[in-house]
């Protein structure tokens, strides 16, 4: 059982939209444990120098780096030598006599049976016992450098860091854009903002949640309009619900903040059967009053005319399982519109386009990616008026090639961002933005998804894409590398629009 979910990069008080997690997010088996093994907290972020994340008692915790001797799978050429304290192979240094008449360790080589002071030297053609290091199959000083990436025993590697020499662009950093767009405006991101909502506009104003760790507060606040991005002085409304306050209450804030020009949907959920949750709304108009609404297994949301949209376990009383269900903004009463496939194994992303088309999607058990569906707004507004829910694996499936962690309205579009977790520590691996054009025809009922269009391609990893969402007919993407934290107004070419 996962419990992962996107989640903050930098700790939760970070930008909440560095995407480190298996967007299967928020499953259907009911386990109530934060997490059951190591690999369950990988969501967690980038630890501090010498830290690792680790499952203890079925919540992720902090906790030291084991420091890999020179004689296992970590290489001999960073703090722990084949020549320091600790023997490539024994009690004593391969490098206290490695040349002498007494052995380096003991009577036998610290590699294998050949003395590293006889036959074969521990510093010529001849490894400190035989052709193999006396730490794996690669010896230390060689043919292979004492690792290439990371070292095998520090944070970097004991030649170079090739982001250190990289070329960034001050807006899209190592970011290539690709034929048909064009980078617009760039604001920087204040530290403390997590997820970002930006109302339809024509004046775009912002606004984030900040989070003071898994307990707390939890607050949705301004972050001013486009493109002044700051962060305002005092809280709009506090996103846990009244009953979920408090220093026992551990929340695990849902990636989404949606808007509709006048309210602010956003939402959570915790440890427990069926990862039960809530979603709140903040609204402008009565700001003193905000709205909490029962919602397991939230994990992204959507706005369509009239109503937000919820992928998740239920809302309010409506509980029927993983599906697509909306909240009406009128009298907030909530309904199940759509119903997600059998071999759906999680929950997924949520985006509109400019011209309706929502694209839905789930985690499938069948292909172990996350898939999008794009269904006409003729067929949300029929399930809406009627109350019986749409079929989502009916619709026209987006052709997206691999897997994909985050996904945004574009124009008449989506884009999403496309990827893979890499093992062995399985932390998200970015290739591209990509996006899919929308032709909506038979007076909404009926969508042609176009074919895949890059928008941004990875060079590198050097420089990240933490988040997407849209920006009236844009797209606002979150980058982040050494210069920091920002965001990047992306526009269509005024040929290709």
């Amino acid at each position: 059982m996962k419990t992962e979910r996107m989640m903050t990069g930098r700790g939760l008080q970070g930008f909440a939209w560095v995407l480190t997690t298996l967007a299967m997010a928020v499953g259907s088996t009911g386990c109530g444990d934060a997490c059951v093994d190591d690999f369950d907290c990988r969501d967690q972020g980038t630890p501090a120098e010498g830290q690792r994340y680790a499952c203890v008692e079925n919540r992720c915790e902090l906790t030291s780096n084991p420091v890999p001797d020179a004689g296992t799978g970590s290489d001999a050429g960073s703090s722990t030598d084949a020549g320091t304290t600790t023997d490539a192979g024994s009690t004593v240094d391969a490098g206290a006599d490695a040349g002498t008449s007494t052995d380096a360790g003991t009577t036998t080589d610290a590699g294998t049976g050949t003395d590293a002071g006889t036959g074969g030297d521990a510093g010529t053609g001849s490894d400190a016992g035989t052709a193999t290091d006396a730490g794996t199959g690669t010896d230390a000083g060689t043919s292979t450098d004492a690792g290439t990436d990371t070292d095998a025993g520090t944070d970097t590697d004991a030649g170079t860091d090739p982001c250190s020499s990289a070329t960034y662009d001050p807006k899209l950093g190592t970011l290539q854009l690709q034929t048909g767009f064009v980078a617009g405006e760039s604001a920087p991101l204040p530290v403390a903002a997590g997820p970002v909502g930006v109302t339809p506009g024509p004046t775009y104003s912002l606004y984030t949640v900040v989070s003071e760790g898994y307990v707390g507060p939890h607050a949705l606040y301004s972050l001013g309009t486009w493109p002044q991005v700051s962060l305002g002085a005092t809280p709009l409304f506090d996103v846990a619900a009244p009953s979920d306050r408090g220093p026992s209450a551990s929340l695990f804030l849902s990636p989404f903040v949606e808007t509709d020009g006048q309210r602010v949907l956003t939402g959570y959920t915790k440890s427990g059967g069926g990862f039960p949750g809530s979603v709140g709304v903040y609204d402008s108009a009565a700001p003193s009053a905000p709205t909490y609404v029962s919602a397991p297994s939230n994990f992204s949301a959507g706005v369509v005319p009239g109503a937000f949209l919820v992928n998740g376990g239920g809302l309010g009383t409506v509980s029927a399982g993983l599906g697509i269900y909306a909240l009406k903004t009128d009298t907030f009463t909530a309904l199940k519109v759509g119903t997600l496939p059998p071999e759906t194994g999680g929950s997924g992303f949520t985006a509109v386009s400019t011209n309706g088309v929502a694209m839905l999607g789930y985690f499938s058990d069948e292909t172990f990616l996350n898939e999008g569906r794009a269904v006409g707004p003729a067929t949300i507004a029929q399930a809406l008026s009627s109350g019986t829910p749409f079929d989502v694996a009916a619709a026209p499936a987006l052709d997206v090639g691999s897997n994909f962690v985050a996904a945004s309205g574009h124009g008449e579009g989506v884009s999403v961002l496309r990827g893979d977790y890499v093992p062995p520590n399985y932390n998200f691996a970015g290739t591209d933005i990509s996006r899919f054009a929308f032709t909506v025809t038979d007076a909404g009922a009926t969508v042609t998804v176009g074919a895949r269009q890059p928008v941004l391609v990875y060079v590198d990893q050097c420089t990240s894409v933490t988040g997407l969402t849209s920006l009236g007919t844009d797209l606002l993407v979150g980058v982040d590398d050494k210069n920091g934290t920002r965001l990047v107004r992306i526009q269509q070419a005024p040929q290709a629009r």
